[in-house]
């Protein structure tokens, strides 16, 4: 890991990385599925816009250097980043139902980012183990 996990966290740092790092995760976690799995966990509905959106968020799991993440997980997370900043328009269509968003997350584009997410999930396993002990 890098430097600021080796510093003890100030109860801030470890309640705003408990936020972000739950929230992120989830998003990641629901795009690691397979298209039809990640639909019925996301409710159906825009779901490709609403990962698409989400996941390009500006988070500071990544910009802040107090986050208690290594450079290898931090990597992985921009990777992910970059992999869904290159789904096109058209496989984010935001259909009004599930058949619609269903689609879009068959669209070929979400597969790299699919594979991202779940690296992302492999690199994050230490911090995932952690919280559910």
């Amino acid at each position: 890991m890098d430097h600021t996990s080796l510093q003890p966290l100030s109860q801030d740092v470890i309640q705003r990385f408990d936020t972000e790092f739950s929230w992120y995760i989830g998003h990641v976690r629901a795009l690691a599925m397979t298209p039809e799995e990640c639909c019925a966990d996301q409710g159906n509905y825009l779901v490709a816009g609403e990962l698409f959106h989400f996941l390009l968020q500006p988070t500071s799991l990544l910009t802040d250097p107090s986050m208690p993440l290594s450079v290898e997980q931090k990597n992985a997370i921009e990777v992910l980043r970059q992999s869904v900043r290159s789904v096109p328009l058209e496989a984010r269509s935001g259909g009004p139902n599930a058949a619609a968003s269903l689609k879009d997350m068959q669209h070929p584009s979400w597969e790299v980012p699919r594979q991202s997410a779940a690296k992302v999930l492999t690199v994050l396993a230490p911090l995932l183990d952690s919280r559910a002990a």
